[in-house]
């Protein structure tokens, strides 16, 4: 029997009622050079019946208390408003009342944060007023860089005055809670190029910023001319880093995960259900679902997705996978995770604190400045 079948008999039975909702939306304009995700060009055909599929799906699952909801991609923005509506009123069709969330984890107390990706060659004012209409609250800008010629290398469809006039048409539709994506290290990027970006972003004044280093991914286009970019040196790319925390700390940014700065309250709640190890379901072609230590994952095709969205068969951590899970996602939190949950990795505890990469902060073990560096390393010790 596969699990969508026996999620189908009995539903989804969540042993502490908290979850997130993942929708992944698989479709682009145009792949870019460094994207591994899911996503595919030229198939906006197929988004009809792939919206059908997934509200198919969210429907097997039955009602829950979803915290949070993702839009992600892909390029979700390349959807139509009548999409969005459709899938929003299945979830309220299905949605329990969602308790208050804990003070301070949002702007407002009763909101279910409701987050987009966007890209800004995909939507206009109009479109993004009805988003924002239809509940949408919270708005990720894939913006990666503000200088034309990097965005051209990157193989995105926009360009910096686009991002501009996106972010500014964005409040114009009322949205309050803005991400910008950011990547740094980028072929032939110079520090002073990156820190113009990270002055530009500032002058927006979005509420959170998520900002990356580039990975070259295999089956990019970047990893199959790899010999040919021209990649920063690891000191530059160390000292891009730097600058980075050093700027966005000094505007009032709070640093809270290796990759994330958000202004006090707005905090990724989504983000932060995946990196506490918590539970999330994901609809859609690909997506990946983690509920009570059992992981399963979609099929990646959108064809196959469409004629049967069954997920591979689910795999049960054990308890040792589960707290080494536990630790490697926690510790990309900046106020790092409870002693507690260390136990049983006394030595690579002890081993860490003597090379400097993780330190004791009262009830805590996180990492120092260093340990933020040479995150990867330092995971590597746990698993």
């Amino acid at each position: 029997m596969t699990s969508r079948q026996q999620l189908t008999m009995k539903q989804l039975t969540i042993n502490n009622n908290v979850i997130s909702l993942y929708i992944h939306l698989p479709f682009c304009k145009k792949k870019c050079n460094y994207c591994d995700f899911v996503s595919y060009a030229g198939k906006e055909d197929l988004i009809d019946e792939y919206v059908e599929s997934l509200c198919k799906e969210i429907k097997t699952a039955g009602p829950q208390d979803y915290q949070t909801i993702y839009f992600g991609g892909g390029t979700p923005t390349l959807l139509s408003p009548k999409h969005f509506d459709k899938v929003l009123k299945t979830l309220t069709h299905l949605h329990k009342t969602p308790p208050p969330l804990p003070e301070g984890e949002g702007k407002k107390e009763n909101d279910i944060e409701i987050s987009i990706e966007t890209n800004p060659g995909t939507a206009d004012k109009a479109k993004l007023k009805v988003l924002r209409e239809l509940g949408i609250n919270r708005l990720s800008i894939g913006a990666q860089s503000f200088n034309n010629q990097h965005l051209k290398t990157l193989g995105r469809i926009h360009s910096a005055e686009d991002i501009i006039r996106f972010y500014n048409d964005a409040r114009s539709a009322g949205f309050e809670n803005i991400n910008l994506d950011l990547i740094f290290a980028l072929p032939g990027q110079t520090l002073a190029e990156w820190q113009a970006d990270i002055q530009t972003a500032l002058k927006l004044k979005p509420e959170h910023l998520s900002v990356y280093n580039l990975q070259i991914e295999e089956g990019t286009p970047f990893h199959l001319k790899r010999s040919t970019l021209n990649l920063p040196q690891e000191d530059l790319e160390l000292a891009m880093y730097e600058d980075t925390i050093e700027s966005l700390t000094s505007a009032g940014f709070k640093h809270y995960e290796i990759s994330n700065f958000s202004k006090p309250g707005f905090e990724c709640k989504h983000n932060l259900f995946y990196w506490r190890n918590g539970n999330y379901l994901g609809v859609g072609a690909g997506a990946h679902s983690h509920v009570d230590g059992q992981r399963w994952a979609n099929p990646n095709s959108i064809e196959n997705y469409i004629h049967d969205p069954r997920p591979s068969p689910q795999d049960q951590s054990s308890p040792l996978i589960f707290r080494q899970e536990t630790i490697f996602m926690g510790l990309r939190l900046l106020d790092g995770l409870e002693i507690e949950k260390f136990k049983g990795f006394e030595q690579e505890v002890a081993d860490s604190i003597g090379d400097n990469l993780l330190t004791k902060d009262k009830d805590n073990y996180k990492l120092t400045r260093k340990g933020l560096y040479l995150a990867n390393l330092v995971f590597e010790r746990f698993v």
